[in-house]
């Protein structure tokens, strides 16, 4: 791009010292590139500032040269000279080309799933970083500790600034951090009612074992830690605690379904709505806006207009799709009935239950009524009930055991 801009020709060379004719273009410096041999003599390029010293060597070394083309942007411009304002429109495209391409259009975000891309965009667009700004103000390594800072849940993150695109690509922790600062004094409550079947202290005093029924509410690790002077209790204190309990659970809900329900019927008409996004401005081409339908879905596409993978300019095409439908009335089968439900309980265990717990046993039970189908399901799991909750008072134990303020360490 830089040597069409400057313009170059393409020239044959012929004679008995081309050797010499070469050597005379290296001592001043002539740069002849793109060199190729031929039967009759030796074809290339030179720039067209350097073509024109070409002469007096051509004389010392009795060689001939002449032009087979010319390229470039010089040469265009003298071709077209009387179409003067084709070659302004070409200039002032190119103008506009260079200047769109110090901006930023679009940001692309990949392997991030515990945080939500709008967080990040936004944590970004504190930090000079969005669509539309000047590249020159992106500081991309302190975008990256920022986000390792600012997100916990992110351990690695990498800012790539490609033409107008701008990628950010994350690595997430496997697992939650732990915080080192002090953690004030807490008791550990059971979030269940079960059957403790692993308790694991790691710090506080534990106050279940393995096998105890435990209710909601009870305190499972006390952070009350005591002072004994041989057997006697001479004081308290208190503490962070911190476990890992898990116990046998038992759960149970119900799904109601209906047998009647409203499905969608689509006509097959439809009504495309176009709009232009530039510079973050929409401008609707839709000057009527006005949906013909009654009952329709919406299908809403963005096309970002670019130039290459990484070149992106700042136009979308919003194209909206409106499809009508009619709704009819339909009935479930009994069959229909029991695999849909089956899918509803699916659902609903997937987004009740952690995925760390364990399902021990899952029992669904079926009552079908006249106009719908219930089904009712009971599950026993195992899964962690620890609840850290603060000490709400420090009293505790100075009331039971008398002492005084000055043994808490």
């Amino acid at each position: 791009m830089f040597k069409y801009l400057k313009g170059y020709v393409y020239i044959k060379i012929t004679g008995f010292s081309i050797e010499r004719f070469l050597n005379l273009c290296l001592n001043k410096n002539i740069v002849l590139y793109d060199l190729e041999e031929k039967s009759d003599g030796l074809i290339c390029k030179v720039d067209i500032k350097d073509f024109k010293s070409l002469k007096g060597i051509s004389r010392k070394t009795a060689c001939k040269y002449k032009i087979v083309s010319k390229y470039g942007l010089p040469f265009f411009i003298f071709k077209n000279k009387k179409r003067i304002f084709f070659i302004i429109g070409i200039m002032l495209f190119i103008f506009l080309l260079y200047f769109f391409s110090s901006f930023v259009w679009n940001i692309e975000i990949k392997g991030n799933d515990k945080v939500d891309n709008n967080e990040i965009l936004r944590f970004c667009e504190k930090n000079n970083l969005y669509l539309g700004a000047y590249k020159n103000k992106i500081d991309t390594k302190e975008l990256q500790t920022k986000l390792k800072n600012n997100f916990p849940e992110i351990s690695w993150a990498n800012v790539q600034i490609k033409g107008t695109n701008v990628k950010i690509n994350i690595s997430e922790n496997i697992t939650e951090k732990k915080e080192l600062e002090f953690k004030n004094p807490c008791d550990i409550i059971a979030t269940e009612t079960g059957v403790i079947t692993e308790i694991v202290t790691k710090t506080g005093r534990p106050l279940v074992k393995e096998k105890d029924i435990v209710k909601k509410g009870d305190i499972l690790v006390s952070g009350e830690l005591f002072l004994k002077d041989g057997e006697n209790i001479v004081g308290s204190y208190y503490a962070y605690s911190d476990a890992d309990i898990k116990a046998k659970v038992k759960k149970s809900f119900s799904i109601t379904l209906p047998y009647s329900y409203k499905d969608k019927q689509y006509t097959g008409k439809q009504k495309t709505s176009l709009s232009l996004i530039a510079f973050n401005k929409t401008f609707s081409f839709d000057f009527f806006n006005k949906i013909p339908f009654e009952n329709y879905d919406t299908k809403v596409e963005r096309i970002p207009l670019k130039l290459s993978d990484n070149f992106y300019l700042p136009f979308i095409i919003k194209k909206t799709t409106y499809k009508e439908y009619k709704p009819i009335n339909k009935k479930y089968s009994i069959k229909d009935a029991n695999l849909v439900i089956n899918k509803l309980i699916n659902e609903k265990i997937i987004s009740d239950i952690n995925f760390s717990s364990d399902i021990l046993e899952k029992n669904i039970s079926y009552k079908q009524n006249k106009n719908e189908l219930i089904a009712t399901v009971d599950l026993t799991i195992i899964q962690e009930i620890g609840k850290q909750v603060p000490i709400s008072s420090l009293e505790r134990s100075n009331e039971e055991y008398g002492t005084n303020e000055n043994s808490n360490r």
